[in-house]
């Protein structure tokens, strides 16, 4: 069960440990860091830079590691993952922020080829979501292939595999 906890992000910048954390000053002289992420960041207690990303204690649970794992997307969203599986909306809940303020303001263009520009890059993201879902269900499949090879599928490995061959059929469809 999750319990959220007060971060004090607007108390202060000093988290429950007394460590002091990452304000808005140091994340502007990270380059290449989008202002959005900011908003996340300060938020958080015991932020770190691991290559691209960050990592983090997560707001949603008693965190004693960073749990929490954030970096922004090619696309400019803030993808964020919780390794001890909190809901991201319990994670944005406990720092009062919604699943909304984790993506780039919408651009609205009403002219026709704006409209068609949308929707060429919404079926080019969905695209690139269902080759990402493919290749990481065909490789479960692959793995199930190979112990069943072995005679050592179990039944939780076959529910498995169940479940990534609606994947695959769910992103056939969108591919189609």
């Amino acid at each position: 069960m999750t319990k959220a906890r007060n971060t004090n992000a607007q108390a202060g910048w000093l988290g429950r440990s007394g460590q002091h954390r990452i304000g808005q000053d140091r994340l502007a002289n990270h380059t290449g860091t989008p202002p959005d992420v900011n908003i996340l960041l300060t938020r958080l207690e015991r932020v770190r830079q691991f290559g691209k990303g960050w990592s983090a204690r997560c707001p949603a649970h008693d965190d004693r590691q960073a749990s929490l794992s954030v970096t922004v997307g090619d696309d400019g969203r803030i993808l964020a993952h919780c390794f001890a599986g909190c809901a991201i909306g319990d994670v944005l809940g406990a720092v009062g922020l919604a699943l909304a303020d984790l993506f780039p303001a919408r651009i609205r263009d009403d002219s026709p080829d704006g409209r068609r520009e949308l929707r060429e890059a919404a079926r080019q993201a969905q695209w690139r979501a269902a080759l990402g879902v493919l290749a990481f269900e065909a490789s479960i499949v692959s793995i199930a292939a190979y112990d069943v090879l072995r005679g050592r599928l179990s039944d939780a490995d076959a529910h498995r595999v169940a479940v990534a061959l609606e994947r695959i059929d769910a992103a056939r469809v969108v591919l189609q």
